[in-house]
């Protein structure tokens, strides 16, 4: 499998002794596993996040991807498919139609291909939430749904916060088994989050990463921009000691170079800061 050089790839036998959560037992028997890129390890809630999934693989701007409980999400949501078919007994056309179509036999299959077909990944921009090209209905070719993706940025990002499953849903008869985290912008509502992700084993790191990536975008806008200005700079204190030659004057020069010095000084504490 080609693999990013950028990308470390842990072994089983490794991820065996770092994690112990049982929840995810499931997933060590896969070949390996992959960690953050080394340029995002400055990132305390980045350094020991370890994922499966490689449907990010080819993309070089992905701090970290997180694993879904598929077999979860296919449990819970083939038991919704079903107690809305169980609701159709009351609207006899409708269960007429269900059952010639012989739909019962596919809730379960539908569940697990829109479950196996969801991924999401923090990236350098913002949270990306995929859902592959997978097969819907009767698994004919011609009713595939198509690949979506959305991504919400960081400075739109409003709030990011995990639900914890409680109780059940559908009038108490399927028990809530999915964490659910919820990420608003400002045109966010109540009753219609920007997006809303279902089933992801490890809700509370995703989220530390959201607001770590956040407040770093943020600090870095807010950096001083000696960086755009040193250019600028060399040029003024080339012009300035072509002009000084004949006067034999530096004193500009050397103050020009101290503002320089200083400001590199105060560029180089304030990224100190932020690896910090």
């Amino acid at each position: 499998m080609k693999m990013d050089t950028s990308y470390s790839k842990v072994s089983t036998t490794e991820t065996m002794e770092e994690n112990d959560d049982s929840a995810r037992a499931i997933l060590l028997d896969s070949p390996g596993h992959y960690k953050t890129r080394q340029e995002y390890l400055h990132i305390p809630e980045a350094r020991d996040l370890i994922w499966e999934d490689n449907f990010f693989e080819d993309d070089d701007d992905i701090v970290a991807a997180f694993d879904f409980d598929y077999e979860g999400m296919e449990s819970f949501n083939t038991q919704m498919g079903f107690v809305a078919l169980g609701f159709s007994l009351f609207y006899p056309p409708v269960l007429l139609v269900a059952l010639g179509l012989a739909v019962p036999c596919y809730i379960r299959s539908n569940a697990r291909w829109t479950a196996k077909a969801t991924h999401v990944a923090v990236t350098r921009d913002g949270v990306r939430l995929v859902h592959d090209q997978r097969q819907t209905c009767f698994g004919c070719k011609c009713s595939d749904a198509g690949k979506q993706s959305k991504t919400v940025p960081f400075d739109k990002i409003t709030d990011c916060d995990v639900t914890e499953p409680a109780g059940n849903a559908c009038l108490c008869l399927v028990k809530r088994i999915l964490h659910i985290v919820n990420i608003d912008t400002a045109s966010s509502s109540q009753e219609r989050h920007e997006l809303q992700i279902s089933g992801i084993f490890e809700p509370y790191k995703f989220k530390k990463l959201v607001w770590a990536m956040k407040r770093q975008q943020q600090q870095q806008q807010g950096l001083p921009a000696t960086t755009a200005t040193i250019p600028q700079a060399l040029e003024m204190v080339g012009r300035s000691v072509t002009t000084n030659t004949n006067d034999n004057s530096n004193g500009d020069v050397i103050s020009l170079l101290r503002e320089i010095r200083d400001e590199l000084r105060e560029n180089n504490e304030a990224i100190k800061a932020i690896k910090k």
